[in-house]
């Protein structure tokens, strides 16, 4: 659904992102919009692309209904991230979200998995592959932006990663409490 609607924003609303923030008072509201809007064609395949992946790579270690709640939540919160915690000027695309669902399904992957060497090593390495993606976009500033055709704002991926943590663990917990709480 998400894919949808962000080749729908690129289709029919390819200049909301510069332009929202003239018809919405809420800058909350136009970060909710505006993460389906993109800088081009090239920015929504980088986005559409990373979606395929966390969307087909974690599919067996989480449920629909936690993808459900892991796609919703991811584009709440960096709206409230990027409006109230660090915030930006201005903003379009996906990447906030999708950092978000990464790192969110790369934690539950990593509960979920047994302990053998053999079988989680590949998540590992793709938590150090984010971590160090993080911090070097934190030290590097915009050197990629050419890329995409505009700024990268890597508030969104620092908000998203954050909240992918949280909510992450929160379904850790839940699942540790459930277990040791059978009744409820």
């Amino acid at each position: 659904m998400i894919g949808i609607l962000a080749i729908a924003g690129q289709v029919f609303g390819p200049d909301f992102a510069r332009q929202g923030l003239d018809l919405i008072d809420s800058f909350f509201i136009y970060i909710l919009i505006a993460q389906f809007t993109h800088l081009g064609w090239v920015h929504l395949g980088l986005n559409l692309g990373g979606l395929a992946i966390v969307a087909w790579g974690f599919s067996n270690q989480r449920s629909q209904r936690e993808w459900l709640w892991v796609q919703l939540l991811s584009l709440v919160w960096l709206a409230f991230y990027l409006t109230w915690i660090e915030p930006v000027q201005w903003y379009c695309g996906l990447s906030g979200a999708l950092h978000f669902q990464f790192t969110a399904c790369l934690l539950l992957a990593l509960h979920r998995t047994p302990s053998k060497p053999a079988l989680g090593w590949p998540l590992w390495v793709l938590a150090a592959g984010l971590i160090a993606k993080l911090i070097l976009e934190w030290n590097s500033g915009h050197t990629t932006d050419a890329l995409v055709g505009g700024p990268i704002a890597f508030e969104a991926h620092r908000g998203g990663a954050l909240g992918g943590l949280l909510f992450g663990l929160a379904i850790i917990s839940r699942s540790w409490w459930l277990k040791q709480n059978p009744t409820f």
